[in-house]
């Protein structure tokens, strides 16, 4: 039975964003967890390994007897915050120095009062002006060099041992300092070689977290792999699981030897290359300095200290005579800020993230007496969600699978069943059938109860990061906190021409620059541009548990919705600098922010832009977003003359690019041909001063003779039509060519009529009576085969046209076949069924009818 479920659960790949991923194995070595110590486990594996288990077992006790007393953790780990509150309630230290961001010291106070409910997060970002910024600019440079900046999350959940030990050293009356080293004192200039979270142009940062660097070194250590492998672990998280989280371990003083032990072996099987290389040193080097000048300006004995910490920090070198690096100069915020359960697992992309907060948080209320039975209430409620969506399943398989997990825990040598036994028995009992097919309801109940919903909350006295003051004093101002505070989409249609409304349109347009979950375009779109109307806009508004965190995360930008904006776009017009396209769009969104005062630089950069840019598709997108502005003009007050000249200049720029886009591929012909209607449009307006029409019809003719693609062929023959440079007649005689082709050939006939209808059906239907005659030639032509290659091609070409269009091609075709006579056409409206009926009837009294004749006859 065991071979069969890990045959069936082969589909369940280790998951890529899970550190130290292994394949099952059913040759595991059971017998490394029988005893639940990390020294049988370090016994069995040293053989493998150039380790020296009676050294480390040395070393790790000599560790463990110095003073400060220090206490190794896994973050976000219930059995490591029990056994914690445990040590530090008995020791009652008079400090506790805590992994925390250092900068964020004054935070402690609000994170463990009464009002704060976890998960929150310590937020922590920095800014800095470069030295670029401080220069005039020269004649070249059209945007203002973005500042660098570093942003980092420290999440806390209620079981987390670094909050806990808060709390306790709160009881307890003792002080807590953090003694990590800021986030940004790696992210100076002279470091940025070696940060691999930089952008192309090295400025924007996005810090790593502590989590995931501690536990990226043990994961992917030699120890734990050797370990994963003769033990059969697919994930590291299984690992800890089994060794640690559900392991025999109860009390907090073996469980604290057999952790250090197990980052000893791990941090020993880790090349010092590896360690140098992701800040470790840095950061162990001021954790260090930081313990020793606390202890002493403070006049506290290291025996009345206690130190919590990752385990692989444990084995710091304490003689090392390097100083930690220089804490940069620079603008510095720090706030605690409401989190949740989805945002700290690894399905938000958060690098740290466990796979199952919500399961921790019921093994850890399970650990303080509060749910009798953790198995079977997790198995209840996945077979819960389960059921609600559709899946077939009963108390009988709650039972059945509770059962499984604890055999499959037994097989694998386990002291009780971890997530992976309670997933792999899911599936085993529940999955009726494969479960690549059949499963995905199951696995998707598994990740709500795995992840959870609940958001957390932060004590009043906190004062919030103004970025957030200014939005919920933008949103009452404007009328809009009736939709804040809903969870219900509410939808606001706004006409620009009213002075309140237009306040709400550039507020909208730059939250959704800014990607904070607050308000969407209806449709995809804000502007109503149907009919002409370019005043109204329709917004969806809903209030986002995630809407705060987002706007906290949008300080690095600046102090107000505006100036983030504002600064965001300057960051993008340098990253988008040689691209057309994107900078003329980054122009009209600058307008639909009503963001004046960058709209004229911005105006110079589409210039630079337009002019450095020789591809088709990027100018042809930048010719769209230049006509959109055209429609603005007026509303928006802008300089026709300006926006006239980025057109004329675009335009031409664009033209003479097109011969270089005629064998793109298939997926992107759709742009060209999209901006290909831009070029006409532009070229078919009046009063254009500067204009050359002429550029457009020889580039087009240059890339009709020059491209293979049919599909584009016909786009360009098309839109030589529209210009009135090729008789809808030459037209049609090229398909009717196409008839008298060899079939290999004959089938691009549908691609090519595809590309025609695209750009091109007004002047085509004024020469429909040879198109259709050129078809019917076609059709008369193809063989059966090559028929059914083109059909789905010509059925779609022909849905481009609208009903008024179909009906003119439709009479020409009547006219072809002699039905002109007919007055009208009456369409039937009934049921298939009741037409066939019909149909038999008429043909029964047909019948009857000459039957009747002939007799009257006689």
């Amino acid at each position: 039975e065991f071979q069969f479920c890990t045959a069936k659960l082969k589909f369940r790949s280790p998951d890529p964003r899970q550190f130290g991923n292994h394949r099952m194995t059913q040759t595991g070595d059971t017998s490394i967890n029988d005893d639940g110590t990390a020294e049988a486990a370090l016994a069995r594996v040293a053989a493998r390994l150039p380790l020296d288990a009676d050294a480390l077992a040395a070393q790790t006790d000599a560790a463990l007897a110095d003073d400060p007393y220090w206490f190794p953790v896994r973050h976000h780990s219930p059995a490591a915050a029990r056994h914690l509150a445990a040590v530090i309630r008995e020791r009652k230290p008079r400090i506790v120095f805590i992994e925390g961001p250092a900068e964020a010291n004054d935070l402690v106070e609000f994170v463990v009062d009464g009002e704060t409910r976890p998960p929150v997060a310590i937020y922590s970002s920095w800014r800095r002006e470069t030295a670029s910024d401080h220069q005039e600019p020269s004649d070249d440079e059209a945007v203002e060099s973005p500042p660098l900046k570093s942003a980092c999350w420290y999440p806390l959940l209620e079981f987390s041992p670094e909050y806990v030990a808060m709390r306790a050293a709160a009881k307890v009356g003792a002080e807590v300092v953090f003694i990590d080293l800021p986030h940004y004192a790696l992210l100076q200039p002279a470091s940025f070689a070696i940060q691999p979270q930089s952008d192309d142009h090295g400025r924007r940062r996005t810090a790593v977290p502590v989590e995931a660097r501690d536990e990226r070194l043990i994961a992917e250590s030699g120890f734990y792999q050797t370990l994963a492998e003769v033990a059969g672990f697919r994930s590291w998280d299984e690992g800890w699981d089994a060794l640690f989280e559900f392991g025999a371990l109860d009390d907090a003083e073996a469980f604290r030897r057999e952790l250090a032990l197990f980052c000893a072996a791990a941090r020993a099987t880790t090349s010092p290359e590896r360690i140098a290389c992701d800040g470790t040193l840095e950061r162990e080097r001021f954790m260090w300095r930081t313990i020793r000048e606390t202890l002493r300006a403070k006049s506290v004995s290291a025996e009345k200290a206690l130190v919590v910490s990752g385990g692989f920090h444990l084995f710091l070198d304490r003689d090392d005579p390097t100083p930690p690096p220089e804490i940069p100069p620079g603008e510095v915020y720090t706030s605690v800020v409401p989190y949740s359960f989805f945002r700290v697992s690894q399905l938000a992309g958060y690098g740290a993230g466990h796979r199952a907060p919500h399961f921790l948080q019921m093994h850890w209320e399970s650990l303080a007496g509060e749910r009798d039975d953790l198995l079977a209430e997790y198995v209840i409620r996945v077979l819960e969600k389960a059921r609600r969506r559709g899946e077939a399943v009963s108390s009988a398989d709650a039972i059945s699978v509770t059962q499984h997990a604890r055999m499959l825990a037994a097989l694998r040598g386990r002291h009780r069943p971890v997530l992976d036994d309670l997933h792999d028995a899911l599936l085993t009992c529940c999955c009726k059938g494969d479960p690549r097919d059949v499963g995905t309801r199951l696995i998707e109940a598994c990740d709500d109860v795995d992840i959870g919903t609940k958001v957390g909350r932060v004590t009043a006295r906190l004062s919030r990061l103004p970025i957030v003051d200014d939005f919920h004093a933008r949103v009452d101002a404007l009328g809009l906190a009736p939709a804040s505070a809903r969870e219900k989409r509410t939808q606001l249609t706004l006409d620009k021409r009213d002075e309140l409304d237009a306040h709400r349109s550039a507020f909208l347009h730059r939250m959704a620059f800014l990607e904070i979950p607050f308000a969407a375009p209806a449709d995809g779109r804000a502007a109503d541009l149907s009919g002409g109307r370019i005043f109204r806009e329709r917004w969806l508004l809903r209030w986002d548990p995630q809407l705060e965190p987002a706007l906290v995360e949008k300080n690095l930008y600046g102090d107000s919705i505006e100036s983030a904006a504002l600064a965001v776009l300057r960051e993008k017009l340098n990253d988008d600098e040689r691209h057309a396209g994107r900078t003329c769009r980054h122009l009209l969104e600058a307008i639909d922010m009503d963001l004046p005062d960058v709209v004229g630089e911005v105006e110079a950069e589409c210039g630079r832009a337009i002019d450095g840019d020789s591809r088709f598709v990027s100018l042809g997108d930048a010719l769209r977003s230049l006509l959109v502005l055209d429609r603005y003009a007026m509303h928006r007050e802008l300089r026709r003359d300006v926006l006239e000249e980025l057109l004329v200049r675009c335009f031409h720029r664009a033209c003479f690019a097109l011969p270089d886009a005629i064998a793109v591929p298939e997926d992107q012909q759709g742009d060209v041909v999209a901006n290909l209607l831009g070029l006409a449009d532009v070229a078919l307006r009046d009063a254009l001063p500067g204009l050359d029409r002429e550029v457009l019809k020889q580039s087009v003719w240059s890339a009709a003779n020059a491209t293979e693609a049919p599909f584009l062929r016909g786009a360009f023959l098309g839109m030589l039509v529209e210009l009135r440079e090729l008789p809808a007649e030459q037209l049609a005689a090229e398909i009717a060519q196409l008839a008298r082709a060899p079939q290999e050939r004959m089938i691009a006939a549908g691609d090519l009529l595809d590309g025609v209808f695209c750009v091109s059906r007004a002047s085509i239907l004024l020469g429909a009576q040879s198109l259709v005659a050129a078809l019917d030639e076609l059709l008369r032509a193809a063989e059966w085969e090559s028929f059914l290659v083109m059909l789905p091609r010509l059925r779609g070409a022909f849905e481009r046209l609208h009903a008024g269009q179909r009906d003119s091609v439709a009479a020409t075709v009547a006219r072809r076949y002699g039905l002109k006579d007919a007055k009208s056409i009456v369409e039937l409206r009934t049921s298939v069924g009741a037409a066939a009926r019909i149909a038999t009837i008429d043909r029964r009294v047909a019948e009857l009818m000459r039957g009747w004749d002939a007799l009257r006859t006689s």
